[in-house]
């Protein structure tokens, strides 16, 4: 920041390209006050910016997650372009403020502004029901980027998180897909939502089609191996990706198959394979071993995890209860939920509750478990009350 010291120091303004080196600088250094001093530098002395630099400005504060501070300076903007009005809105869905991104949508084409691809591709992640979708895909069309990658591929995206499987589809099939994304995005949502068969269909047709998978296909693949339970196909499929690709989000695809199809001895060595592990690595490892009757098993490798300095997550400590619960151990069991808190800073949720009904029902302490359930912080659903009565047995 010896620049601006000199600048400050001497009265001289720069030209907009070194305040916006100044600024990736500051958001590079992670240092907010240094940015904080370029955006009042650069209003000194009722001096106005370009729109070019106040987006820089802008960006720097949606980095820094300084939402009010963003907002302040986007209504301070004597001129707002397309790139301005897409960083709020990317601001407003990263805080998950689907309503109020809907809203600046709105206000930006009041304004004049035609949105690009990048703001609809964004603003997709604010659909808060199929109606809001649908409007937004006919806009799409109204402004002719139903044609973009990064549209088609949102709207897949969105589509097959609704369960509109179909509609999905139609985006992916209306016209000739030459981008691998594109692949991505379709077949992953098949594989999501359970329809293994055709996501491994459209996997093949990719295939034939000359596109090589990457990550994000494999991984889809993966998922759709282990709701089909193929534990052949997906050793096939491991023995492509040790000889092409090493990555950490691939390896937890394939070990989480393989604990879901049982084989405990592939999952181990691919557990133990992998050069890097973090908290689902740990976790799948762990909740597989629990899940398949390897309770003993699951619990050393918990402390082993927590050896090896990984935090543990709600998720880890749900394999850790149904470890305990399966392995009859009570004070083991009550001595993890109640370190949930206390030592990991995780809130109990109904799985845990779960867990430790289940845990008091096997060992049967049927009015400790009816107790347990009166003093949750949340209510009870089914599955917990479904759990109680299975212990009645």
């Amino acid at each position: 920041m010896e620049a601006l010291d000199s600048l400050e120091k001497y009265g001289v303004r720069a030209n907009s390209v070194a305040y916006s080196e100044l600024i990736k600088c500051c958001v590079a250094d992670g240092t907010i006050e240094q940015g904080k001093r370029v955006h009042e530098h650069v209003y000194s002395n009722g001096y106005k910016p370009k729109t070019f630099l106040n987006n820089f400005l802008l960006n720097m504060y949606i980095k820094f997650d300084l939402l009010d501070e963003a907002l302040e300076l986007f209504d301070k903007m004597h001129e707002r372009n397309v790139v301005s009005w897409t960083t709020i809105i990317s601001a407003y869905c990263k805080c998950k403020l689907y309503v109020e991104a809907l809203k600046c949508l709105v206000r930006m084409q009041r304004e004049g502004v035609k949105p690009n691809m990048f703001t609809l591709s964004t603003i997709l992640r604010a659909c808060d029901c199929l109606g809001t979708l649908r409007q937004l895909h006919c806009s799409i069309i109204k402004y002719g980027l139903d044609s973009d990658v990064f549209v088609r591929s949102a709207l897949i995206d969105i589509y097959s998180k609704w369960g509109e499987l179909d509609n999905g589809f139609c985006v992916f099939d209306e016209m000739l897909t030459g981008d691998l994304v594109v692949w991505n995005s379709i077949i992953g949502g098949f594989a999501q939502n359970g329809h293994g068969d055709k996501a491994l269909d459209l996997f093949i047709s990719m295939k034939r089609l000359g596109f090589q998978a990457n990550q994000g296909s494999l991984t889809s693949v993966f998922r759709a191996c282990t709701g089909l339970a193929l534990l052949e196909l997906g050793r096939q499929l491991h023995a492509h990706v040790i000889k092409t690709e090493k990555d950490l989000i691939l390896n937890n695809a394939i070990l989480d198959m393989y604990c879901k199809c049982g084989s405990l001895e592939d999952a181990s060595s691919a557990f133990q394979w992998m050069s890097e592990k973090d908290v689902i690595s740990w976790s799948t490892m762990i909740s597989g071993l629990a899940q398949n009757g390897h309770s003993i098993e699951a619990l050393k490798l918990f402390e082993s995890m927590k050896d090896s300095g990984t935090k543990p997550n709600y998720i880890t400590i749900v394999g850790v209860l149904f470890a305990c619960s399966h392995a009859g151990l009570v004070d083991d069991g009550w001595a993890y939920f109640r370190s949930l808190k206390r030592v990991y800073g995780i809130d109990p949720r109904r799985e845990h509750y779960g867990c430790m009904v289940d845990l008091l029902g096997r060992a049967g302490k049927f009015p400790e478990a009816v107790q347990f359930i009166h003093e949750m912080k949340c209510e009870p659903d089914a599955v917990i009350w479904r759990t109680l009565l299975s212990a009645c047995k």
